[in-house]
């Protein structure tokens, strides 16, 4: 059996660890998982955690797979709270399905979601800078 690959601090994924990496190299200390946000599944009370806080209602969420319930959910809480400001760092920008030729990116364009890929860093370092 192989040994797990163990990642530093809480992260849930390598992505959120090359971010949070990536940011403190360029001299941005972005607090991780630190606040909650209350959202409402039609009969249902959810609470969504995101990943990076850049500062008060302003936030980065990491993502390697963007399944159809993230998907939902980014949405619900868009609609929600609409004093939030999310942008999606998406590891690489894939399909949604290998029979959809729609895109992580263009699927987020379509539902007014801000988001990027993880290599580029003009887009996340620009909303970073915009809202500290």
């Amino acid at each position: 059996m192989k040994p797990k690959h163990h990642l530093k601090a809480a992260y849930k994924s390598g992505l959120e660890q090359r971010f949070q990496d990536a940011t403190k190299a360029l001299g941005y200390d972005l607090p991780y998982e630190m606040d909650r946000i209350k959202y409402v599944i039609p009969a249902s009370k959810h609470t969504y955690t995101p990943d990076f806080t850049v500062t008060q209602n302003v936030y980065i969420e990491t993502k390697g797979l963007w399944t159809s319930a993230d998907r939902k959910k980014a949405c619900l809480i868009k609609e929600q709270h609409p004093e939030i400001h999310i942008l999606y760092v998406l590891y690489r920008d894939q399909k949604l399905s290998k029979k959809s030729p729609t895109t992580y990116l263009m699927w987020a364009e379509k539902n007014g979601l801000e988001a990027c890929t993880f290599a580029n860093k003009e887009c996340w370092i620009d909303y970073i800078k915009r809202h500290v």
